[in-house]
């Protein structure tokens, strides 16, 4: 069992799945998938489970239910890198760590532990943490930046939380034996801070808190390196309201001044991550190149999409995998291939599932530009409903306030002339196809069907003068 099939097995999870899209979440094409398929299919049957089944041409795993948990868990499989996650944690945690021990629980050989150290030690030394090699005694820290050390150990916590379901066995023994503090204290803290400042919930700045609060436990109080961030003009008064909350445990001031920048942080991510930050920039340049964004377009755009590009951004980096179907539009397919192409030449990694998301969210975006007051929609119809129409216009309304909808029949619109015709921005109709511009062609007067007009309307316009990428 290797672990490229260990991560087709993660997608599988996910439910029913065609196989050219398998090839968006592993680096496997589609003769290593069939390979591994069997592989795995071989290995679920001796363990009593369904195998992967192939339907047409997707793959389809029938048991999805609480065993696949208990399966990963005894598995013996580690990448290089969550050896070395594992050999840092228990390195920052403890203050050193035996070599001959650790290789005999990883079940590697000298060599390949002695390589996975030296990155560790490697990784530690550019943050500010020096390491030394005892003989016969171990590996032990010599010289540390207090404050890196807490931040390192909470993103490598971190990712043992959020990958919880899925962990092999070595990785799931150091989540038990670390995960000391009961984690709904630790939601309630949570819910209070989220509801006191209005913030968008996610779990890492869930489990950012509740690996911090774990770490304050073992190592003693918080000496946290928040890097310049209690320069923010918001900082004071954000630490200051934090004290007006009535936590269920009483909180130390260096945890309280945690708090108080994973705040700012949900806040203003793109902003005070520098990481973020920059490859934001980066990305949103080269989008509001591409589609020719006004000054004005581009502010606004950037604004939006900020949250969206972080969150994608924090999946890639903590491992977090979900899966989501491409549409069945051409139109979002090629905006989703822009969004795809921007971020591979800008050497910006992100799961296919959030590039899709992106170009959602950029969807959404021309949508509310476009269907804004004086946009003015037809609807023509051989059957007309009256009563149906009337709610289909006030369920559009929710979402397009600003826009004028009206219906009308197959044969008042055979009345109206060229110039009423073209006044009308969209017409959107289940009649036969006419050589209008304007016009839209449904199967049905459906809001399903009337969205799809309002998208495919939309960005086929912002295609018309598309920067050629």
């Amino acid at each position: 069992m290797s672990n490229k099939a260990i991560a087709l097995l993660k997608v599988l999870l996910h439910g029913d799945i065609q196989i050219d899209e398998i090839t968006k979440y592993v680096d496997l094409d589609i003769n290593s998938i069939e390979r591994n398929v069997n592989v795995l299919n071989e290995y679920l049957k001796e363990r009593g489970l369904d195998p992967i089944r192939k339907i047409n041409n997707a793959y389809s795993l029938q048991n999805k239910d609480e065993k696949f948990s208990e399966f990963f868990s005894k598995l013996d499989i580690l990448s290089s890198r969550e050896r070395q996650d594992i050999y840092c944690i228990r390195l920052l945690l403890d203050g050193f760590i035996n070599l001959e021990k650790e290789r005999q629980v990883m079940g590697v050989s000298r060599t390949t532990a002695i390589k996975d150290l030296k990155k560790v030690r490697e990784f530690l030394e550019e943050r500010g943490i020096e390491v030394e090699s005892r003989n016969s005694k171990g590996i032990f820290l010599k010289e540390v930046n207090v404050g890196n050390l807490y931040n390192i150990l909470c993103e490598k916590m971190m990712k043992l939380l959020i990958d919880r379901e899925f962990l092999s066995r070595q990785r799931k023994e150091l989540l038990e034996e670390i995960t000391i503090l009961k984690e709904e204290i630790y939601l309630e803290i949570y819910s209070s801070v989220t509801e006191k400042f209005n913030l968008k919930k996610s779990i890492f700045s869930f489990y950012a808190i509740y690996a911090m609060g774990i770490i304050e436990k073992m190592k003693g109080p918080i000496k946290y390196e928040i890097n310049r961030i209690e320069e923010h003009e918001e900082y004071e008064k954000i630490y200051s309201d934090l004290n007006s909350i009535e936590f269920p445990i009483e909180l130390t001031p260096g945890f309280k001044k945690f708090l108080t920048s994973v705040v700012l942080k949900v806040k203003y991510n793109c902003d005070l991550d520098i990481p973020i930050k920059e490859s934001y920039e980066k990305f949103i340049n080269r989008i509001k190149k591409i589609f020719k964004l006004t000054e004005k377009e581009g502010k606004e755009l950037e604004s939006q999409l900020s949250t969206c590009y972080a969150i994608g951004y924090l999946d890639k980096k903590y491992g977090v995998l979900w899966v989501r179907k491409s549409p069945n539009s051409k139109r979002c397919k090629r905006l989703g291939e822009i969004v795809e192409r921007v971020l591979k030449e800008l050497n910006i990694e992100m799961i296919y599932s959030d590039i899709l998301r992106l170009a959602g969210c950029i969807t959404n975006f021309f949508m509310t530009e476009e269907y804004v007051e004086g946009f003015r929609v037809l609807s023509v119809s051989r059957d007309i409903n009256s009563e149906y129409s009337q709610r289909v216009i006030k369920s559009l309304k929710v979402f397009y306030p600003k826009i004028t909808f009206t219906t009308e029949s197959f044969l008042e619109f055979r009345f109206k002339s060229k110039k009423e015709i073209e006044s009308y921005d969209l017409i959107i109709s289940d009649t036969e196809s006419y050589s209008i511009k304007n016009l839209r062609k449904v199967n049905t007067l459906s809001l399903r069907e009337i969205q799809r007009c309002f998208i495919e309307y939309v960005l086929d316009k912002r295609f018309e003068n598309l920067e050629n990428i």
